[in-house]
């Protein structure tokens, strides 16, 4: 009885623990294994980015780096070759207002909209690398802000 209360215990505790680490139980010898993605939703995993960004600007920024490049999407990841782009997490790209017709379909719609509306043509984006220069935390898409900027690179503690 004391096993079954406390594998249960155990499952829900790592229910609520997020989908930042996939975990295997073993139930036989109560092992447990814990690894952490090298991709995350939408780009995520490693840290930074955030939901939004926060606060300040980073306009003219000379730390930003610059990518140009065709935006891929393969359902999990937007990519420009290689680098994995974060371009924040999705209730916030779904529920913000594009600055700009990025898609060029001739109406402005919502981030996540437009992003998508991106994949298979070149676009130009604007952030901070990170985690050994394999994602990009995108603040500017084609010269235009899409989240707030903070004055400095956002620090690895922040997750999508």
């Amino acid at each position: 009885m004391k096993k079954q209360l406390g594998i249960a215990i155990l499952i829900v505790a790592l229910l609520t623990m997020g989908t930042a680490t996939a975990t295997i139980i073993q139930v036989s010898n109560l092992s447990i294994n814990v690894t952490t993605p090298t991709k995350g939703i939408l780009g995520g995993g490693c840290g930074g980015g955030g939901c939004h960004g926060g606060g300040g600007g980073c306009h003219n920024n000379t730390n930003l780096t610059e990518m140009t490049g065709v935006l891929n999407y393969d359902g999990e990841y937007f990519t420009i070759e290689e680098t994995i782009l974060h371009f924040g997490c999705y209730t916030y790209l779904n529920s913000t207002q594009a600055p700009a017709d990025f898609d060029g379909d001739g109406t402005t719609e919502t981030l996540w909209n437009e992003i998508v509306g991106c994949v298979g043509t070149s676009i130009t984006v604007e952030g901070y690398l990170r985690c050994q220069d394999t994602r990009l935390v995108v603040y500017y898409i084609n010269g235009y802000e899409i989240r707030d900027c903070p004055n400095q690179p956002p620090g690895l503690n922040h997750t999508l």
